[in-house]
């Protein structure tokens, strides 16, 4: 476990990722060695995760803003909409039987490692987003921030590179976003 934090943590500082991909898979696998019932313990590594990801994320907040490159505006008008976003994903999580939501979260998985691999990005629009289309945006990424048990980063930082936000401020912004979708998403789990 000490281990697997600081991998994560070290994800978190490098990508604004709280290391949600890594952890769920290895809380899943490591529950599951210990006896947890199918049922509960990928719902379990998912809030488990989430909760972590409160720790990580501090660090690398820390670290981006002494730099200056968080768009502190944005993480304002995002978190109006990711202080929803995990209440709801943590409600969709809970209609999805244990099983579903580890071949959910594995496809999810796949399909950033591609993304990233391929290094899949869509190309800037020219324009910063609004205040709506921010909290909005804060929702979605909340919502499926809280399903999946990650911070938000491998979704945001798409988000906020295709609205124009240089690469660097979207990962500093992004990390940012990470500790209210940690905190809403851990207490709805709760």
């Amino acid at each position: 476990y000490l281990l697997l934090g600081g991998f994560a943590g070290v994800l978190a500082g490098l990508f604004g990722v709280g290391g949600g991909l890594i952890i769920v898979p290895v809380l899943v696998f490591s529950f599951s060695a210990q006896g947890f019932s199918q049922e509960i313990l990928t719902h379990l590594a998912v809030g488990t995760s989430l909760a972590t990801i409160v720790f990580t994320s501090v660090n690398s907040i820390l670290t981006h803003h002494r730099k200056g490159a968080v768009r502190w505006p944005m993480v304002l008008w995002m978190t109006f909409g990711i202080l929803l976003g995990p209440a709801l994903g943590s409600l969709t999580a809970a209609a999805i039987q244990g099983p579903m939501l580890q071949k959910i979260i594995g496809v999810f998985a796949l399909a950033m490692a591609v993304q990233m691999g391929f290094d899949l990005r869509p190309k800037a629009t020219g324009r910063a987003p609004g205040r709506p289309e921010l909290s909005l945006i804060g929702v979605l990424i909340g919502w499926a921030s809280a399903i999946f048990g990650i911070g938000g980063g491998s979704l945001s930082v798409p988000y906020l590179t295709w609205r124009s936000v240089p690469m660097q401020q979207a990962v500093a912004t992004s990390a940012a976003c990470g500790l209210p979708i940690a905190i809403a998403g851990a207490l709805s789990f709760m």
